[in-house]
C-alpha cells in the first residue's frame, strides 16, 4: 500500500465509525479522531506535502472551528474536516478538504428542498396560524416542519423553532429559525410536558421543529464523493461557474 494511503483508509475508518456514534447518540468521543490524526501528522513528516496546499487545504477547518465557537457546528464536525484537511492535503482542482465541506452542505439542501414543497402544499395553513414575524414565518417554511405535540414529546433529536413560555400560563409563543448546538433536545420536551400538564397546550396542537442532523455522517459521504469525483467533472463545473460570473 503506497504511504499516503494510509492516513486516507484511516480517515474512512474514523468517520465510518464517528458517524454510527452520530447517528445513534449525536455526540462523539473525542478519542476516536486521535489515532488517524497521529497516522496523518506521521504521514505529513514523511511524505512531502506543498505547505501551501496543506494550509489551504486546513482552511475549511477553521472555518468550522469559528462556527463551532459561536455554537453553529459541534466540535466534531471541525475535528472531522481538520482530519480530512490533515490527511488528504491535496488537490482535486480544489482541495480535497473543500469538496468534502461542499458535498456535506449539498446533501441537507434535499431536505430543505422536501420541507418547502411539503409545508407550501400540506401544511399551507399552519404556516398562516403562526404568530411570528413574517421573515420567520418565511424561514420556516425551508428550515422546519410541523409536529404535533403528542409525537414531539416522544421524538429524540427535535429542536423547537416555535418554542412556548407557559410558565406564566399565557403561552406565549417565540419563533427562532435555528437552535444552539449546545442545547438539550431533552429540557425542551420537559418544558412541553409541563405546557401540556398546565392546559397551555394539547397532544393535537402543533409545533414547528427540525432535526439536529447526524453531520458527521454527511462529511463522510462528502470525503468518499470528493475521493472518487474525477478531476475533469470539477474542472468541468468550476470553469463553467467562473465563466456564468463573467
Amino acid at each position: 500500500m503506497d504511504l499516503p494511503l494510509i492516513p486516507v483508509f484511516a480517515t474512512l475508518s474514523t468517520l465510518v465509525i464517528a458517524s454510527l456514534y452520530d447517528i445513534k447518540y449525536r455526540e462523539i468521543p473525542e478519542h476516536i479522531w486521535l489515532p488517524a490524526l497521529i497516522i496523518s501528522l506521521i504521514t505529513l513528516f514523511i511524505v512531502k506535502v506543498d505547505l501551501i496546499v496543506l494550509a489551504i487545504s486546513l482552511i475549511p477547518a477553521l472555518i468550522l472551528f469559528v462556527l463551532s465557537l459561536i455554537g453553529m457546528m459541534g466540535g466534531a464536525d471541525f475535528l472531522a474536516i481538520l482530519l480530512v484537511g490533515i490527511s488528504t492535503p491535496y488537490l482535486n482542482v480544489i482541495p480535497i478538504s473543500f469538496l468534502t465541506l461542499l458535498y456535506s452542505a449539498l446533501i441537507p439542501l434535499f431536505t430543505i428542498i422536501h420541507n418547502a414543497v411539503d409545508n407550501l402544499i400540506k401544511y399551507k395553513q399552519l404556516l398562516n396560524d403562526l404568530k411570528c414575524r413574517t421573515p420567520s414565518r418565511v424561514l420556516l417554511i425551508f428550515l422546519g416542519r410541523p409536529m404535533r405535540v403528542s409525537d414531539y414529546v416522544r421524538s429524540r433529536f427535535m429542536y423547537p423553532l416555535t418554542l412556548i413560555r407557559c410558565s406564566n400560563g399565557d403561552g406565549e409563543v417565540i419563533c427562532r429559525t435555528s437552535f444552539n448546538i449546545n442545547e438539550d433536545y431533552r429540557d425542551h420536551i420537559k418544558n412541553f410536558r409541563t405546557c401540556l400538564s398546565k392546559g397551555v397546550l394539547s397532544n393535537d396542537d402543533y409545533i414547528w421543529v427540525t432535526p439536529a442532523f447526524p453531520h458527521i455522517v454527511f462529511i463522510a459521504a462528502g470525503y468518499v464523493l470528493s475521493l472518487i469525483t474525477p478531476s475533469h467533472i470539477i474542472y468541468t463545473i468550476f470553469s463553467s461557474l467562473i465563466n456564468l460570473i463573467r
